[in-house]
């Protein structure tokens, strides 16, 4: 097997795994009394209202920008809207199913966004050592970041079943600037095109903070898997799992060749592209009241396969 892929296995996935097997052993035993809905509440809460605005605060600011800074989350850009076209085609299946928007939602989210932070970052240090790992970086802030909280954050609020009033601008953009994530982003883009450093100990601090984010998500997820919805998803996981694993980074790839051809920014973008599916919309689906165990198990599926996916990937480029 593959160095890097063998790297990305000890890195990122394994611990991952255990912490996704924690949070389902937690569903199934409940310690302390407390239920597993209400602890998967508070989490989101505290990913949501915490953990990931102090993520983007520790990241942000630190971002060089450069023509691949730009170049590159373009071409990424590309492919989520891609991936958002292609989510659509889903819409007449979970219609003769009896399932609606909130799943239409969560297909959207599965497809379109990257784990560019927890297997993108080790991948990209095990293939093209540890300055191509600025590429997450440029990716996160230019490209998922403003696709997630604007577009996401759009769309999914008028897809949830949230007994809300989603019907036009003002609706959303009450709830586009209520999202402490959104606050954040804008605090951290001051910060860099100001190049203003915040004290040691308050980059210390967000750090510390920041670093929560994956690892609390990892619990949800196995909070709100289930055998059952494996078995009851198994069709939409498979099918969303090939979207973002195989047709979301061809695009990606395709594009890239014909505009920039071979070199270190198309085969990063490509490699980040074709990540499963983003930990961090969780964070959405606990908020606007989606099928998380769908996305559960879009998630845990998509994972799984890349391991499958990642070495074609590796001899394509």
């Amino acid at each position: 097997m593959d160095h890097s892929i063998l790297l990305v296995i000890q890195q990122a996935l394994l611990p991952s795994a255990v912490i996704i097997l924690a949070g389902v052993i937690w569903r199934r035993v409940e310690p302390g009394g407390v239920s597993t809905g209400e602890v998967r509440s508070v989490i989101g809460s505290l990913v949501m209202n915490l953990f990931y605005p102090a993520l983007i605060i520790a990241i942000i600011p630190s971002v060089v920008l450069s023509f691949e800074a730009i170049s590159a989350p373009m071409l990424f850009n590309a492919g989520m809207i891609a991936a958002m076209l292609i989510s659509l085609l889903f819409k007449p299946y979970l219609k003769s199913t009896g399932m609606g928007k909130p799943e239409l939602a969560v297909l959207l989210l599965g497809c379109a966004y990257a784990n560019i932070i927890s297997l993108g970052v080790p991948l990209l240090r095990a293939e093209q050592g540890e300055a191509a790992t600025r590429f997450a970086i440029y990716m996160d802030v230019l490209a998922v970041s403003p696709m997630l909280w604007i577009v996401g954050i759009w769309i999914i609020s008028r897809w949830s079943d949230l007994d809300t009033d989603t019907g036009g601008l003002r609706s959303f953009l009450k709830t586009f600037f209520s999202l402490p994530p959104i606050w954040a982003f804008l605090f951290a883009i001051i910060l860099n095109v100001a190049n203003i450093e915040l004290p040691d100990f308050v980059q210390t601090s967000a750090r510390m903070l920041g670093n929560t984010t994956m690892h609390a998500m990892l619990l949800v997820v196995g909070m709100s898997l289930s055998m059952a919805g494996m078995v009851r998803y198994w069709k939409l996981s498979l099918l969303a799992s090939v979207v973002k694993l195989v047709l979301v980074p061809g695009v990606v790839f395709t594009l890239g060749m014909a505009t920039l051809g071979e070199g270190e920014v198309v085969k990063s973008t490509v490699l980040l592209a074709a990540t499963p599916t983003m930990m961090a919309t969780l964070i959405l689906s606990e908020r606007f009241k989606l099928n998380t165990e769908l996305l559960a198990a879009i998630l845990v599926t998509s994972t799984a396969l890349f391991f499958v996916s990642l070495p074609v990937w590796l001899w394509v480029l």
